[in-house]
């Protein structure tokens, strides 16, 4: 796809996706099927192909060239969708069952070659029943080990993308699914205002992420533990605090995005923000500084 040229979903007449020339200002293709609001959408790292996650519970496969879906899958409750960097797997997380299946793309019409459970034995330490956890976005890892799992509560996960151990639980900050932080928290999980909440940074060595009360968290997963053998849903995940909480987002950050050529992380709420690396001293001593920093908990 060009960069030039922006694929987004639409609820203006309907439910049709739109395929939109930044240069010429027109749209280019429509992609109609979903029949209900499409809250997840992916383009693949190395081709015209890309998917579509709706609230109609299916996940469509298209190709910019072609205004037909390639590809569908009917899903029991709606999906979140994502890529790996190489386009050789694509991952869908099924909310309300706590799942996330793992396809071949040129097999997606077969059953998964992995099913992942995402259980976390800690949040019954909280409430019992423990509340649900809510997925709102997907992301593998730089080298594809490794999916970030971006939810509207208090706490993001990361999982094993081989084998489907929970290795971490991403702490410290306040979940995006309430509007406001004077708003007091439902019983039931909600998706919240955003789904971009939270991202790699371009290495996969540090998790950047928003927060209602407008903090951008920065948690260091450079040291994530390897697990093999059998899932074992009850062993509790590490456990994982903010290496730094940066200041100055005007009001709640709820989205999180990297642009690795310019360095640039941007933020996005009620009001967007442009962030740039401090490049007023030694790398080195950046990070050390960083690490001798309070570490907010």
């Amino acid at each position: 796809m060009a960069n030039t040229a922006i694929i987004h979903a639409s609820t203006k007449e309907d439910d049709t996706i739109r395929y939109h020339s930044l240069h010429d200002n027109k749209y280019l293709q429509y992609f109609k099927g979903h029949n209900a609001k499409v809250i997840s959408l992916e383009i693949s790292p190395v081709d015209d192909t890309f998917m579509s996650g709706s609230l109609d519970k299916t996940v469509r496969l298209w190709d910019l060239r072609t205004p037909t879906c390639r590809g569908l899958l009917t899903l029991p409750s709606f999906p979140i969708v994502a890529y790996d960097n190489a386009s050789l797997v694509f991952a869908v997380a099924v909310n309300h069952y706590s799942r996330i299946l793992l396809y071949d793309p040129n097999n997606y019409d077969k059953a998964p070659f992995l099913t992942i459970t995402l259980e976390d034995p800690t949040l019954a330490h909280i409430s019992y029943p423990p509340r649900p956890i809510f997925m709102t976005s997907l992301a593998f890892s730089s080298n594809s080990k490794f999916i970030l799992v971006g939810c509207s509560g208090d706490a993001h996960y990361i999982l094993d993308a081989y084998e489907g151990h929970v290795l971490a639980k991403l702490e410290g900050h306040v979940g995006l699914e309430r509007r406001s932080i004077n708003t007091a928290p439902v019983i039931e999980p909600a998706k919240g205002s955003s789904g971009e909440e939270v991202s790699w940074t371009p290495d996969s060595k540090y998790v950047v992420g928003g927060s209602l009360d407008g903090k951008v968290i920065v948690w260091d997963v450079q040291n994530l533990e390897t697990k093999s053998g059998p899932v074992d849903l009850k062993a509790p995940p590490k456990r994982i605090q903010p290496l730094a909480s940066l200041e100055g987002h005007p009001g709640p950050s709820r989205c999180v995005k990297f642009n690795p050529r310019h360095a640039m992380l941007c933020t996005g709420g009620a009001d967007l923000a442009l962030w740039l690396p401090d490049t007023s001293g030694e790398p080195e001593d950046i990070a050390r500084g960083l690490l001798k920093g309070p570490r907010p908990g």
